[in-house]
């Protein structure tokens, strides 16, 4: 474990998609120490130069393959819609550089395989940023059943919905993704941590009525039931159809169940209300600015791929780790699918 905040060194670094998520790691790059943005990378030109000319980027490209294209760039994140993930994936990975891939790594056990070939292939290094792990509630009931302090993890109980403003405005793309791979990867990522074994036998069901009627292709909630190798078992759901009045754009609830122990989680609970003279809004401090600073998990998780980057660390989340959540997370849309249990 490091016992200082910024491994020693300096990590030249290219983010491809500029989007919501890209933004985020070029911000923390910027702010970091030991890493610098060279080049950033978005099908938006206005939007790729805009970001790139306010975090001193020496490149603002359209062309993803320019960027890796790059000699002085050591590392990228990878910052696109579920479904496209993998060939930029694989042809950064050959071209020698690390990729930190905004999660879910693939959207099918195929993809996230050549994934991960090209990753051993390579010799680089790959981390799929689950970054809730960073979240303090999760990591603190980690190192508590590390110690013991709650017995062994039983079961998990995990909700994580979104607001309909997600898959209709926020997503151009919400119609080639699914629930699965958008919103229960992180619970069942987390759960997965937890437990350390793999899915066993997964059934799911989905529905679709809301969002087919807005001529959106994609289920409206899932309700997954999962058993794990050493005998655990997580129930998770997931929607993205609550209305846009909810006072958050998410609704999280989190509960584990051990032999001596029990953890509820609620990592947005309403203890930052806000009200104007035309709206009244809870505001979470999960992440965010601080005195124009990015603070929270999301920078934490970056900082920990940089470091990993510069000493030579394996990351929390491999691409090993992702293929085995995307095979769970591809059984589950499979079982809505066809009504049966998957087996793993």
């Amino acid at each position: 474990m490091m016992r200082h905040a910024y491994a020693d060194g300096h990590l030249r670094y290219g983010v491809v998609g500029c989007g919501i998520q890209g933004e985020k790691h070029v911000q923390v790059i910027d702010l970091i120490p030991n890493a610098a943005v060279v080049a950033v990378a978005d099908v938006n030109e206005d939007r790729a130069r805009m970001l790139g000319l306010r975090h001193g980027a020496k490149h603002a490209l359209t062309d993803w393959q320019e960027l890796l294209a790059i000699d002085e760039i050591e590392a990228v994140s990878i910052a696109l819609p579920d479904h496209l993930h993998r060939e930029v994936t694989v042809a950064a990975l050959e071209a020698g550089k690390h990729v930190l891939l905004e999660k879910p790594m693939a959207t099918s056990v195929e993809d996230a395989e050549a994934m991960l070939a090209a990753q051993k292939a390579s010799g680089r290094k790959l981390m799929i940023n689950w970054s809730n792990r960073w979240m303090f509630g999760f990591a603190k009931t980690k190192e508590r059943l590390d110690a013991g302090a709650l017995g062994d993890p039983l079961y998990v109980y995990a909700r994580l919905n979104n607001t309909l403003y997600v898959p209709t405005q926020m997503l151009s793309w919400s119609a080639s993704t699914q629930l699965p791979f958008w919103l229960i990867c992180h619970r069942y990522d987390i759960a997965r941590w937890y437990f350390g074994c793999e899915a066993k036998r997964v059934y799911a069901v989905a529905r679709s009525t809301v969002l087919k009627e807005l001529g959106l292709d994609t289920p409206d909630f899932y309700c997954a039931t999962v058993e794990f190798e050493d005998g655990q078992v997580g129930n998770f759901e997931s929607c993205w159809i609550l209305p846009e009045s909810m006072p958050y754009l998410v609704d999280s609830k989190f509960q584990l169940i051990c032999s001596r122990g029990y953890v509820n989680i609620d990592p947005t609970p309403p203890v930052h209300q806000v009200a104007t003279e035309d709206s009244y809004a809870h505001e979470g401090f999960l992440f965010g600015n601080v005195m124009g600073q990015p603070v929270g998990f999301v920078r934490n998780a970056i900082e920990h791929f940089v470091n990993c980057c510069l000493t030579d660390r394996e990351p929390l989340i491999t691409g090993e780790d992702g293929l085995h959540i995307t095979r769970a997370l591809a059984a589950m849309v499979e079982s809505a699918q066809t009504g049966e249990p998957v087996e793993l």
